[in-house]
């Protein structure tokens, strides 16, 4: 179980890379769209026919943060229950507590856009979990060994 927790907090981390790689092609595409002249207004956000090459990353970014990403953090913190891992079931809750925020965050800096500052800072939070425990599950926790001393010489009688 403790490779299967391990695998679960590696993809986590591989997620966010992801999710870095998507907004960043959404934004850098919709930068291009903008320089070759295209309009972005409240129109264009509402359209269905609005096209520029990167969208497909800004779609991926919303669909993997508000789903995929979500879904796999609350599988990783079940796991944690049965994968004996040291704090692991602590890392993966805050992973996933993370993951919540990083929700919410998403979501209200629509409206209050300074929230989207604290967005990518706690991505590196997840990250930085996500990594920290997949390091934890590769090490077992080895039991102390007892040693056992030979018999003094000079207390043994003949």
């Amino acid at each position: 179980m403790r490779g299967v927790y391990r695998f679960f907090a590696g993809l986590i981390a591989l997620e966010v890379l992801i999710q870095a790689a998507a907004v960043a092609y959404g934004i850098f595409g919709l930068g291009k769209w903008v320089d070759d002249g295209a309009t972005l207004d409240k129109a264009t956000f509402e359209s269905d026919s609005t096209s520029f090459q990167g969208l497909g990353g800004l779609m991926l970014h919303g669909m993997n943060g508000m789903m995929i990403i979500p879904v796999i953090g609350l599988i990783f913190f079940i796991i944690s229950f049965f994968a004996k891992v040291e704090r692991g079931i602590l890392l993966a809750g805050l992973t996933l507590l993370a993951i919540v925020v990083q929700v919410f965050l998403g979501l209200f800096a629509h409206s209050a856009p300074l929230l989207g500052i604290l967005h990518a800072p706690n991505a590196f939070v997840i990250f930085g979990l996500a990594v920290t425990a997949m390091l934890k599950a590769r090490h077992r926790e080895e039991a102390p060994v007892a040693t056992t001393t030979a018999p003094d010489a000079s207390t043994t009688s003949v």
